[in-house]
């Protein structure tokens, strides 16, 4: 029960802070432009984040509890403030969970105060950079933080890069398929139109997280095998790590289909004026890479608690 709790707070703090940086980036990038920005039109934004903010603190306080427990050797109920000081102040860990809440809590004020003046697109970029902070002290929480010397500061920057790139790209994904799914109850092609030119632009970015995830996993995953290709099919990490890299690919395969296929043939659906299949064939693709992502995000949470050799 312990451990199938620790791998299910693992999952979710993922999730939360890769949410919380990913969409004020991409409402960042979508909001630069009016063709794109009627796209995002109507969406709780802020209130999303502001809640994933207070879960993210929430889930950050409950994981530093367990890993206690788990280091200490006890149970949970006998964790007591001694031991939470010790975990916090002396392990690597726990500096990362105080870093963690602070960055989330300079957020929420971040957030509060736009929201009180009424405006929501100028606190993007600070909310992203303080969402990418908590979101990169995960590194901390599973074997980027292992290493010493050079090695080790290549892996933990590649580990963080990692984090970022995959919390950029799937919230990008979760946000298309909501944005897709709302566009069920909408009428018209306006909102259409934007939302097909926000998919064809934001393909740039999506190439740059891809580039990003591939160069990082590499540079982590090598480094922390020691390069062999063995380990992959002799551990029961390797083969974990085998199988997200199939739900790696599946995602990049229907990236693709979005990008040169999907999306293109909706442009011209949305000229024609019949654009109903065309539609509903992009938003079942979205949905299917959704799946993929949060597949991908339930492996690595379970990835970072295993040995790799």
């Amino acid at each position: 029960m312990f451990d199938l709790s620790a791998y299910t707070l693992r999952l979710l703090e993922y999730l939360v802070l890769m949410v919380l940086f990913g969409v004020p980036l991409f409402g960042w990038y979508g909001s630069r432009r009016s063709a794109h920005a009627d796209a995002l039109a109507g969406w709780p934004l802020m209130g999303v984040l502001l809640v994933s903010a207070t879960v993210g603190i929430v889930l950050t306080g409950a994981d530093v509890v367990f890993k206690t427990a788990g280091i200490m050797g006890m149970p949970v109920a006998d964790v007591d403030r001694a031991s939470l000081g010790w975990y916090l102040l002396e392990t690597s860990g726990g500096r990362a969970a105080m870093a963690r809440v602070a960055l989330l809590v300079a957020l929420m004020f971040v957030l509060g105060w736009h929201r009180r003046r009424g405006k929501v697109e100028p606190a993007f970029p600070l909310a992203a950079t303080l969402a990418g902070g908590a979101l990169a002290t995960l590194a901390w929480n599973g074997h980027a933080a292992a290493g010493e010397g050079l090695s080790g500061a290549i892996r933990l920057a590649a580990g963080v890069v990692h984090l970022l790139a995959a919390g950029g790209w799937i919230a990008a994904v979760l946000m298309f398929l909501a944005i897709l799914l709302r566009g069920k109850k909408t009428s018209g092609n306006g909102r259409l139109r934007s939302t097909h030119d926000l998919l064809h632009a934001f393909s740039a970015m999506g190439t740059i997280f891809v580039g990003a995830l591939v160069v990082s996993g590499i540079a982590h995953y090598g480094d922390l095998t020691a390069w062999s290709v063995s380990t992959l099919f002799q551990s029961t990490y390797g083969k974990l790590l085998l199988f997200k890299l199939v739900l790696f690919g599946g995602m990049l395969g229907l990236g693709a289909l979005h990008r040169w296929v999907l999306v293109p043939r909706l442009g011209r659906a949305l000229t024609s004026g019949d654009h109903v299949h065309e539609v509903h064939a992009l938003r079942r693709s979205v949905a299917a890479e959704a799946a993929l992502a949060i597949l991908i995000v339930i492996v690595v949470s379970v990835l970072g608690t295993l040995s790799p050799r």
